[in-house]
């Protein structure tokens, strides 16, 4: 099992040609020549490779071992989060209209009853009338048209309509 400072350690090796008997746990930065430049190039390799993010800013490393540290505090806080796919697709369905079932719901519910709704409420039958009062939504096909009950005139004198 590799650990977390063999992990960065060979990044710095593949990445700064350096060897390995000059890359210990307790190495000074300024030995082996990483300034805060390279230092922030190898913490977008160490993102990359162990799939976190870091910091906005990071705190100040002195050793390898530090760097080894706070990449093993990011492992250990992502490792110890949910997964966040659950979360993706529900505000996916939530933009889509869906409304979103509970997961109770979805592993043993009851198969509904023909001619209800999700909710176990009877559906009007077709051709029926909506209750007194109701109001249905006005249907339109493009943002230009004209609203029910009124029809837009074509041509100049608003005469009859081309065919």
């Amino acid at each position: 099992m590799t650990t977390t400072f063999d992990a960065i350690r060979a990044i710095i090796m593949r990445d700064f040609e350096l060897p390995p008997e000059r890359l210990q746990h307790d190495t000074l930065l300024e030995e082996i020549e990483l300034d805060s430049l390279a230092i922030t190039e190898l913490v977008f390799q160490i993102e990359d490779e162990f799939k976190i993010t870091a910091d906005n800013t990071f705190p100040p490393f002195k050793t390898l071992g530090d760097i080894a540290d706070y990449v093993a505090r990011l492992v250990a806080e992502r490792d110890a989060k949910p997964s966040p796919a659950p979360k993706r697709a529900a505000a996916k369905a939530k933009r889509a209209g869906v409304k979103a079932k509970p997961a109770s719901a979805t592993k043993h519910a009851a198969p509904r009853a023909a001619g209800t709704n999700d909710a176990g409420v009877a559906k009007p039958a077709a051709g029926t009338k909506r209750a007194a009062g109701a109001k249905r939504a006005p249907a339109r096909t493009s943002a230009n048209a004209a609203p029910p009950g009124k029809r837009k005139r074509s041509g100049a004198r608003g005469g009859a309509r081309a065919r």
